[in-house]
């Protein structure tokens, strides 16, 4: 799922982009909006978005000045305003796409096609590096809101999801709050001992005491957590150790 913020000054306008992509995509999630530019600017590092659709004549900040506030920005951005003259400084700003107001759903399918094939692009190549980063070192690095932590791939536990971050629990009781999402970490640990036992939590089976009987049963670490095995799992779970 990509994660998408919208940002206009217009309450309509914003209201009338967020209907257009539920209408244009299910691949493409509105985690949240806003009508101030300035606003956003203060919350998007701890959000994390894909992508931003951003308008560009805002009262207090342009879209261009709230871009100029994120050199090393790793969101996309896409331009959505009425003015067609500010093309050339989309392009020059490196946005995915300039979608002149007012658009149509046709218009918008194209423009988050091209999205989601530069998205999964990226992630594609930083999933093959932090691969081949896993098989040399043990570790994995975990971007974080400090920065990034090279965690030794045994001493992780458990991961957990929470929305768009996940907290992975470490054996010496430290957990580490992680800017990536779950699916991320499963693409990376899936073939070095882990299982997702859950839709939100992801194990290391090389830390597990006990299977516990029941519907979906449940786990107990080695830490004393107890985890539960969601039921839609719980055949292939009880496959990968041994019964």
């Amino acid at each position: 799922m990509i994660t998408a913020v919208l940002i206009d000054d217009e309450i309509v306008s914003l209201e009338a982009l967020q209907l257009k992509i539920q209408r244009a995509s299910d691949e493409i999630k509105v985690i949240h909006t806003f009508d101030s530019a300035p606003e956003a600017a203060k919350h998007i590092e701890k959000l994390a978005p894909d992508v931003i659709f951003l308008d560009v004549e805002m009262p207090e900040m342009d879209g261009f000045d709230f871009l100029s506030a994120f050199p090393d920005r790793s969101f996309e951005v896409v331009i959505t305003t009425a003015h067609s003259e500010y093309a050339i400084q989309a392009v020059r700003q490196s946005a995915v796409d300039f979608l002149l107001k007012p658009f149509g759903v046709k218009e918008l399918m194209e423009t988050v096609e091209r999205l989601v094939q530069k998205i999964k692009s990226k992630q594609k190549t930083e999933r093959s590096a932090f691969s081949k980063l896993n098989a040399q070192f043990d570790k994995i690095p975990v971007p974080s809101l400090r920065g990034i932590s090279f965690l030794p791939i045994k001493e992780i536990l458990y991961l957990v999801s929470e929305g768009n971050y996940t907290t992975i629990y470490l054996d010496n009781k430290q957990k580490i709050v992680s800017s990536r999402n779950l699916g991320d970490y499963e693409a990376l640990l899936e073939n070095l001992q882990f299982f997702r036992i859950h839709h939100s939590t992801l194990i290391n089976l090389a830390h597990i005491r006990e299977y516990l009987r029941g519907e979906g049963g449940s786990v107990l670490l080695t830490d004393g957590t107890e985890l539960d095995v969601s039921k839609r799992k719980k055949k292939e779970f009880l496959e990968v150790i041994g019964f």
